[in-house]
């Protein structure tokens, strides 16, 4: 029968490390975001370097979510090819087994109280009084190391206790079907905590008491990474088309290694002991699974060098129709939200590509003198009401200043976007009115359309372009010129009863509207352009159609 002060333990000190590790995890986030893209940006030129890149900032940031996050935003900005974005995924899984060394290493070798009291106490002081987002994040995060390894130490407690007073011949590791029974515990841990990491300390902590075998904590660490598939699977299921895609090569990288490991379990166990008193280490069952879970990542990192180039090439097949949809998001979701950095990039990836779509409709009218349906324009109203959700939702965390001032320059571009829209339909209206008018007036109408349609085409051009030049300003000048020559003329028309007076009305309302559409539209692509001039991962590429 379990005590209380075993499930108290227990409960008490899975909540420490859970709560340490997201302290962690996040003030590490928020500490280092741009940190983490300039690395990701620089260091992933090729596949091994991608693998290192991964393995590195994982093992520092102590999340594999926050890299995979990161590594999606690149892949979305064009910064990443799916091939490379799938190398810093795997070396991520391989960084993640660094989570096993500290705990098995510095939480059960060493007095915890000597580290984690003193972390806990600098962190807060720094959380509470520091200026900076970033200094009160990195506190944030020294202080969760702290709690993580006060947690791992009441951990130890109650698993201690438990052996005495549980049953627990079924998780002995000695046949098959206690090899199953760990697998399928190692998982649901997983997918219930949502953590690998707070599994593997649960899992270390019981082989290091001697609570369950090496074998049975070796299954459920395979286990656990297989259920790190179905964290990732349901935190992309509304997520953009390149964020599902990672998150199936993740499953298929944990599915087969899993699967490989289990079938020569006893012999790589085997290995394993073998390398560990090879290399003399510490022969504590708790650094035994430390090793087999690095050697295990590794053999999966192994198996994808033959299987990856097949594995990108039908991955890039998954997932294209929500690419081709207008309304929705195709770089924001909740995943990348956590990272602001990144967040403000796919932010002026979205209003790009809104840009894009309407520049598109601009021309086609002017062109064709075809107006856009209401579907696409809704669609695109649409997508700016989720983008402005989403910066909202971003904006809810501690932002660095530089960023939550970004976005809110990102929410006037997005007023200037609604206000070009809400006149989209007057160039139609405009046009339309030229055919009631004789050629002389409709040349001068026809020549400012023209103007109009070289300024909007001059700025959907810079922006494809990425050019950090500004635009020439002639087209900019011959269009207000030729707005005033219109407006004139229009006026000295119907002084002169050239046009009816109700006629002379409605073409001077729709000649100042038509204006306001094409300066909303101008305006939207100078602050889109100078705000990815300056953003956190450097120029981001144009968005291709």
């Amino acid at each position: 029968m379990l005590s209380w002060s075993t499930v108290a333990g227990f409960s008490g000190g899975l909540g420490l490390f859970l709560l340490g590790m997201w302290l962690l995890t996040e003030g590490l986030k928020l500490a280092g975001g741009s940190a983490l893209s300039q690395i990701l940006a620089r260091w992933t030129t090729t596949r091994l370097r991608s693998f290192f890149s991964g393995f590195s900032l994982t093992a520092v940031v102590q999340s594999s979510s926050a890299v995979t996050v990161a590594v999606i935003g690149f892949i979305n900005a064009g910064l990443l090819d799916m091939s490379r974005s799938l190398w810093v995924v795997f070396g991520s899984n391989v960084g993640t087994t660094m989570t096993a060394w500290i705990v098995a290493i510095i939480g059960f070798k060493f007095k915890v109280d000597a580290f984690a009291l003193p972390a806990i106490g600098v962190g807060a002081l720094l959380h509470l009084f520091s200026a900076g987002v970033r200094f009160r994040s990195a506190g944030g995060a020294l202080a969760g190391f702290g709690l993580l390894l006060l947690g791992l130490q009441i951990l130890q407690g109650a698993f201690s206790s438990l052996e005495h007073t549980v049953d627990l011949s079924a998780f002995s590791g000695r046949d098959a079907a206690s090899i199953v029974l760990m697998l399928v515990l190692g998982l649901l841990l997983t997918a219930v905590m949502q953590s690998s990491s707070a599994a593997m300390a649960i899992v270390l902590t019981a082989v290091s008491t001697e609570t369950v075998t090496l074998a049975a904590g070796a299954a459920a660490v395979i286990g656990a990474n297989i259920g790190t598939t179905v964290t990732a699977l349901l935190a992309v299921l509304k997520a953009t088309a390149n964020a599902r895609r990672v998150a199936v090569a993740h499953m298929l990288f944990n599915i087969i290694t899993a699967t490989v490991a289990l079938i020569v379990l006893a012999p790589f166990i085997g290995a394993v002991a073998w390398l560990q008193q090879a290399m003399k280490m510490d022969p504590n069952p708790a650094v035994s699974l430390a090793l087999f879970h690095t050697a295990f990542n590794l053999l999966g990192v192994a198996l994808m060098v033959p299987l990856e180039p097949a594995m990108t090439v039908r991955l890039k097949r998954l997932f294209t129709q929500s690419e081709t949809q207008t309304a929705r998001l195709r770089y924001l979701d909740n995943n990348i939200l956590g990272v602001p950095d990144l967040a403000l990039n796919a932010t002026l990836l979205e209003q790009q590509r809104v840009l894009e779509e309407i520049a598109g409709l601009i021309e086609q009218l002017l062109r064709s003198s075809t107006p856009p349906s209401e579907t696409r324009t809704e669609d695109l109203r649409t997508a700016l009401s989720e983008i402005n959700a989403a910066i909202v939702q971003c904006s809810q965390q501690p932002l660095p200043g530089e960023i939550a001032d970004a976005f809110r320059d990102a929410i006037e571009t997005n007023l200037h976007i609604s206000n070009c829209l809400d006149n989209l339909h007057t160039g139609g209206k405009l046009i339309g009115l030229s055919r009631d008018l004789s050629p002389e007036q409709q040349h001068g109408l026809n020549a400012f359309i023209q103007q109009a349609l070289n300024l909007v085409t001059q700025h959907r051009t810079a922006m494809a372009s990425r050019n950090d030049a500004p635009p020439d300003s002639g087209p900019r000048a011959d269009f207000e010129r030729g707005y005033r020559e219109t407006r004139l003329f229009a006026v000295t028309e119907g002084q002169q009863q050239h046009i009816k007076p109700h006629t002379m009305e409605i073409l001077l309302r729709e000649l100042g509207a038509f204006r306001r559409m094409v300066r909303q539209y101008v305006k939207a692509c100078q602050t889109v352009a100078a705000a990815q001039a300056t953003a956190p991962t450097g120029k981001t590429p144009a968005v291709t159609q």
